[in-house]
């Protein structure tokens, strides 16, 4: 019996802690449909044993704790990064703490930077891994494989804080390190 409810519990957390970190219905569709092959696969139906009621329990309460603990994870980002960090994430990039402050508020918040032009607003919270793709996901993606004035136009367009990465890097001593910095700041790494 205790195999049959640590059966059923792991594969209902695995599938509700998924299933509340997505944002992305698709990917709801497609956990609910692993859901279904797994729990065909690993015998999850009522009409076995009597151990197996207890796997089918086990799963759903698991299941559902599992969604109201990453429900609770992607409201309160508790995995992302403190704002802290995206500040000292900046003005390791070579911005000064004021500005800095500025762009992790328009990163965050959508709160436009004093004396400057925003051409669109990114979503709160732009982290770009695979459950949380943010804005910066196509764009890094292009950058990847940029020779460094190519790097430089395409920011330069992109708008705010785009553009200011690039004419940061422009103006630094290193051009090339501080473009290295600005992309690690806007791609993490």
């Amino acid at each position: 019996m205790l195999g049959e409810i640590v059966a059923g519990s792991g594969l209902g957390a695995l599938v509700g802690m998924l299933l509340g970190l997505s944002v992305s219905h698709v990917v709801g569709g497609v956990i609910g449909a692993l859901a279904a092959l797994l729990g065909a696969f690993l015998g999850l139906r009522g009409d076995g044993p009597a151990g197996r009621t207890w796997r089918i329990g086990a799963f759903g309460f698991a299941c559902l704790i599992a969604v109201l603990g990453g429900l609770s994870v992607r409201a309160y980002a508790l995995l992302a990064p403190s704002v802290q960090d995206d500040v000292a994430a900046w003005t390791r990039a070579g911005y000064p703490a004021d500005e800095a402050r500025a762009y992790v508020a328009l990163e965050r918040l959508g709160v436009k930077p004093a004396q400057r032009d925003v051409i669109a607003t990114p979503a709160p919270g732009a982290a770009s891994d695979a459950l949380f793709a943010g804005p910066t996901a196509g764009l890094c993606a292009r950058l990847a494989t940029m020779p460094a004035p190519v790097k430089l136009r395409l920011l330069r367009g992109a708008g705010v804080p785009y553009a200011a990465i690039a004419a940061t890097a422009e103006a630094a001593a290193d051009p090339a390190k501080a473009l290295a910095a600005g992309m690690e700041v806007l791609c993490g790494g």
